[in-house]
């Protein structure tokens, strides 16, 4: 048939089949022989692809993570300054972390319980997003639409007042910590954009630099 789609090779359908399989339960609970099953695949071909458990899941948590940069240099082209700039990269950002909450904390939590892949991709995270957002802090503030101040305080500022919402919503909510009409206006918060556009422009504003003569 002309129109018929590629067949899917058994590399992208083992990590397709980890991906789906570690969002609901973690990255620690996969194993070899659950991850074959799913993509019904052999034991020998995991092997062959992938080698060991933890080439699997390094190679895994590359897959799900790699189009995100992608996105955060399309949401550069065309910005009309650093600033801009940088307000375009968070809003991907979160809206990205809102869509895969579940996936990331999945990786923070699996990585704290001693997960090797999940250590690794977060011990070079100064390689990866956050090394673009402390360029353009760096560039904005050199241009002079940012205060002056050390750009990774200025970073984790801005993140705590966007990401850290996002991720603590989802791990209260998921343990039923929260009330539930409580949780529900708190979801309105905590993921809808225009409400995380709201926060990010009162963040830069604070972040403005000083206007000579102004005492803050």
């Amino acid at each position: 048939m002309p129109n018929a789609r590629p067949p899917i090779d058994s590399r992208e359908r083992l990590l397709r089949a980890g991906l789906a399989l570690a969002r609901r339960r973690g990255i620690k609970a996969l194993t070899v022989r659950a991850v074959a099953a799913k993509a019904e695949a052999n034991l020998g071909s995991f092997v062959h692809h992938f080698g060991t458990r933890d080439a699997f899941v390094e190679a895994l948590i590359e897959r799900w993570y790699a189009p995100l940069m992608a996105q955060l240099q399309l949401s550069v082209e065309g910005a009309a300054d650093a600033r801009d700039a940088l307000r375009r990269v968070l809003l991907q950002l979160v809206r990205w972390l809102i869509d895969n909450r579940a996936f990331v904390a999945h990786v923070v939590v699996d990585a704290g319980a001693g997960e090797a892949g999940a250590r690794r991709f977060l011990r070079s995270f100064d390689q990866r997003h956050p090394a673009l957002v402390l360029a353009l802090i760096t560039q904005a503030q050199h241009d002079g639409l940012l205060r002056r101040a050390p750009p990774l305080h200025q970073m984790l500022f801005l993140m705590s007042t966007l990401a850290a919402p996002v991720l603590a919503f989802h791990l209260l909510g998921a343990s039923g910590s929260l009330p539930p009409e409580f949780a529900r206006t708190m979801s309105t918060f905590v993921t809808e954009l225009p409400h995380v556009e709201a926060r990010l422009d009162w963040a830069l504003r604070g972040l403005a630099p000083d206007l000579p003569g102004r005492k803050r």
